[in-house]
């Protein structure tokens, strides 16, 4: 940023006093014709030409700009979308620390075996029952 700053303070110094941007001072017994064709034509055509490079330079920085904001846009987006899947799994390590310190209580007072013991109990039931709902095939009713 600091090297394209001295880049155009250079460029408008050289506008403002290289000789080739300036209007020459007409010679001895030069015509009007002679002058505007010889002078003041060739840097009216290096102007336009300079006025032209900017325009297209300053669109596609316009197109470059619109570009940029539309991924920024599209990124804060994605930011936003993280963040509340962030807070959301921050909610459940909360809810399941919360129930690791219940469980943690329930060994304290009953006891390490027994709680295993419950637990292997309750994961039998719900497991015959998942058996129970699940449909039977047809090669296994013909049995």
């Amino acid at each position: 940023m600091v090297q394209s700053k001295e880049v155009m303070e250079r460029n408008i110094h050289t506008y403002d006093e290289d000789v080739k941007w300036q209007l020459a001072e007409p010679g001895a017994l030069m015509s009007a014709k002679n002058y505007r064709d010889k002078k003041a034509l060739p840097l009216v055509e290096k102007l336009k030409e300079v006025v032209k490079n900017l325009t297209i330079k300053c669109v596609q920085l316009t197109e470059q700009g619109r570009k940029l904001t539309a991924k920024v846009d599209g990124q804060q987006m994605q930011i936003s979308r993280l963040t509340d899947k962030v807070m959301e799994q921050s909610n459940i390590i909360d809810r399941l620390q919360e129930k690791a310190s219940d469980l943690g209580c329930l060994e304290r007072h009953l006891g390490r075996e027994q709680v295993q013991s419950i637990l292997e109990q309750s994961k039998a039931l719900e497991q015959a029952e998942r058996a129970k709902k699940r449909p039977k095939r047809a090669f296994e009713m013909s049995r």
